[in-house]
């Protein structure tokens, strides 16, 4: 009975065990794509004018297509910030798919329908927190920076059925998204 007791205890400390290493590898998988976003963010701060400080607007046109700038091996084509959240990320380009990264699906800052996608349980996993009337903005790779206010937020199926100046988006399911529709700040 003693020896049947001490293997069902091995057995129950090995699965803790196990449960335990898990979580503490998908804790630091979070924590290194957090980093790396964290290490652009930094960098682009040293090369984008104005980026990061609240009260420098910039002035000049924008490109259309957006620029693209390489960071750390990464195509960025700018920020997003939305301050009443504390949300702060690079933008990366279309074909990029990193966790604690947007990124940029269609559209342009100077023709409208910018689109922005992101994760639901990463980069974007407060967006469903903002209101309308706060502050969004999106700082290009030349520093261009076009200010957005929230307007509404609802879940799309159709993209040609959206008609904001600046759409975030994170995917729900398969066919849904769910989308912070903002206008343009005068």
């Amino acid at each position: 009975m003693k020896k049947k007791r001490k293997k069902i205890i091995v057995v129950i400390c090995v699965l803790l065990a196990a449960v335990l290493a898990a979580a503490c590898f998908v804790f630091l998988q979070k924590q290194e794509g957090k980093s790396e976003a964290d290490e652009v963010l930094t960098q682009m701060e040293a090369i984008i004018p104005g980026l990061g400080q609240e009260d420098v607007y910039s002035s000049g046109m924008g490109r259309d297509p957006l620029a693209v700038l390489e960071i750390r091996g990464v195509d960025i084509v700018g920020c997003v910030e939305i301050p009443s959240l504390n949300l702060r990320a690079p933008v990366a380009d279309k074909d990029v798919h990193k966790k604690y990264f947007a990124r940029w699906a269609s559209g342009s800052p100077v023709k409208g329908k910018l689109r922005i996608m992101g994760g639901r349980h990463d980069v974007f996993s407060r967006i469903a927190k903002g209101k309308p009337g706060e502050t969004v903005r999106f700082t290009d790779t030349d520093g261009v920076r076009y200010e957005y206010t929230i307007t509404t937020q609802f879940h799309l199926k159709d993209w040609a059925k959206a008609d904001y100046d600046l759409m975030l988006c994170y995917k729900v399911d398969d066919d849904t998204k769910f989308v912070l529709g903002c206008t343009r700040a005068e």
